[in-house]
């Protein structure tokens, strides 16, 4: 189980057995993501409402039908200075719309903290997601129950940063 600063959290801990009840993941997809959302953005980027033990980002996307910005709060593993993320949609039946967003248009930003960066994604290998699947798993075991719950296969991303960093201000 990924660990930052060496411990897990009882809201970590909470987590994680949310995900063992398809209630739990309901719970997930309708009300904790939604307010993660909003409470990253109001944090100007600090921390959303998911434990800091857990890597996350903020992942803006563009919309493939309107072309608008999409803002998504994803779990990430750092590999590098490439950052990977799947689309689970908590089990659902299709595709999370941020997925698709970057299949249409591969420019996106991610914001961790108060730093954002621009980066280019592309899909993930079938080598690289036999590789980095049990790290993510690492990262958060719900994956295997939202698996369990569809036939889809999940989409993972490789995001490589374009650039250097920025600050809050940009991009």
């Amino acid at each position: 189980m990924h660990r930052r600063a060496g411990r897990v959290t009882p809201y970590h801990r909470f987590g994680l057995w949310l995900t063992k009840y398809v209630g739990g993941v309901y719970f997930l997809r309708y009300i904790w993501t939604p307010l993660d959302r909003l409470l990253y953005r109001v944090r100007a980027g600090r921390h959303g409402i998911a434990p800091r033990a857990l890597p996350t980002m903020l992942l803006t996307t563009t919309r493939h039908r309107t072309g608008r910005p999409r803002s998504t709060p994803v779990l990430y593993l750092q590999d590098g200075r490439r950052y990977v993320v799947v689309g689970s949609n908590y089990g659902r039946r299709h595709h999370p719309a941020w997925t698709g967003n970057l299949i249409s248009t591969p420019d996106a930003t991610v914001q961790i903290g108060e730093r954002k960066e621009r980066v280019l994604a592309r899909r993930a290998r079938a080598q690289e997601f036999e590789r980095y699947w049990p790290r993510l798993l690492e990262i958060w075991p719900g994956w295997r129950t939202y698996r369990s719950m569809t036939r889809r296969t999940f989409r993972m991303f490789a995001l490589e940063p374009i650039g250097l960093p920025t600050d809050e201000q940009t991009v």
